[in-house]
Parts: C-alpha cells; structure tokens; sequence
C-alpha cells in the first residue's frame, strides 16, 4: 500500500502553507486543515486505517508484552453550529518547519511567493507515517509534502486587512495642519464630589450547565474498531 496520496479539492482551513506556525513551537510547523466531502474522504480515510492497523500489529509483534493505546485519528467530522455532521470531513496535515511544502498554482506552475489564507481550495498531497508515543499512543501523522493552489484567497495586512479601501478624505498627513491651527481650550477644573458609599455587589446567580450532546461520525466508527483491534492485541499473549 503507497503512504503517499493526493487529496481532491477541498477548502482550506488554519493553513500555515506560506509561512510556518511558531505559537506554540519556536522551530514551528507547516500545516492545514482540509475541509472536503465524506464521499471523497473515503479512499483516503481507509489508507490512514490500513497504515493504523498495520503499525499495531507490527508493534505487537516486536514488542509481544507491551501495552497500547490509541491517539486521536488526524481526521473528524466537520460540525455545524448545532454540532451537527455537515457531510464534510476535515483531515488534518502537519510538518516541521525543516520541510517546507511546495505550492503550485492551478497549472502546476511554483508559486515561489504566496500568502495563502483560510477559504482557499487546494488539493493536498501528504504522506502517511505511523507512530507510537508512551505519553500520546499509537496513531498516523499526515505529512505536508506539497499543495496545488485551485482557489487563491490571499492574505492582506493593513487596513485592507478590514475589507477597507483607499477613498479620498482625511489622510494622516493633515493631522500635522489640524495640530497647528487648533486653538488651546483651558478647561475649569472643578471641586471633588465627595466620595459614595461603595453600593454592595449583587450575588452572583447559578448558571445551568447545558447537557452534553454526543455526535456519532465516522471516527468514532474507526475509533471503536481500533479499540477493538487493541483489545485483541493486548489479551494475545
């Protein structure tokens, strides 16, 4: 089975294509977050399970007396606002800032410059990695190896940053004259009021903590038969 795949189109989300994140990493990470179809998800999808099952079951057999867990699947279910599946799924990329991706354009032509922005349609290709971490478990990382650009939504800075455009009216070289001619207001201070009885601050009211509302999706699907797989690995002595 190839570790490598290409994505269909999909909408960009929390992309660090162009630059990478360093939030919480000083050395930083390329990554994105692609929304497409379930239909089309699905291929791609049974390869990161394909690559799951076999990186237990090689685990297992290296290490017969060993113990494993899942970790979280790099990939969910998109939600809308009622936490509802919209038929969606978002698979999620990640790579070191040592790898930088490359971009193309719509022709497959490099985009040595770019500032691609969330809303962007792009068409991934990744690579499948398998991993085992004692404090996380064992679980798949989608590399970011390169991106075809279908759709560019490109950052801005600025005040185009706001949706502003250039119109004609104040700029900020009038504040200069406006200082100049601007005559100096004195204003009379007036006497202290004297201070006020500090008024005693309302009990706050108990707030109702709203119920918890379970959403089933295909990775809990997937969740539950790796945990199955789990099972049977860690009993099989």
């Amino acid at each position: 089975m190839s570790k490598t795949f290409t994505t269909p189109k999909g909408v960009a989300h929390y992309p660090y294509i162009s630059a990478p994140d360093t939030k919480f990493d000083e050395q930083g990470h390329y990554k994105v977050n692609l929304c497409i179809p379930k239909e089309e998800a699905e291929p791609i999808i049974e390869q990161i399970k394909g690559e799951l099952v076999a990186g237990i079951k090689a685990l297992k057999e290296a290490k017969p007396n060993a113990k494993i867990k899942q970790a979280p699947l790099p990939f969910e279910d998109e939600l809308d606002d009622d936490d509802e599946p919209t038929g969606n799924v978002i698979i999620k990329f990640k790579s070191k800032a040592a790898y930088k991706p490359a971009v193309f354009d719509s022709k497959g032509t490099p985009m040595l410059n770019s500032n691609i922005y969330a809303g962007s349609v792009l068409k991934v290709n990744g690579s499948i990695a398998f991993y085992n971490s004692p404090a996380v478990g064992a679980g798949t990382t989608l590399r970011l190896r390169a991106v075809q650009v279908i759709e560019y939504v490109e950052g801005s800075s600025g005040a185009g940053k706001f949706g502003f455009e250039e119109e004609t009216g104040f700029t900020v070289e009038d504040t200069e004259e406006v200082e100049e001619t601007t005559p100096e207001v004195v204003v009379e201070e007036k006497p202290a009021k004297p201070a006020q009885a500090a008024k005693p601050t309302p009990k706050p009211q108990p707030v109702e903590t709203p119920a918890v509302k379970e959403v089933s999706s295909d990775a809990d699907d997937l969740a539950s038969e790796i945990a199955n797989l789990l099972d049977e690995v860690n009993t099989d002595d």
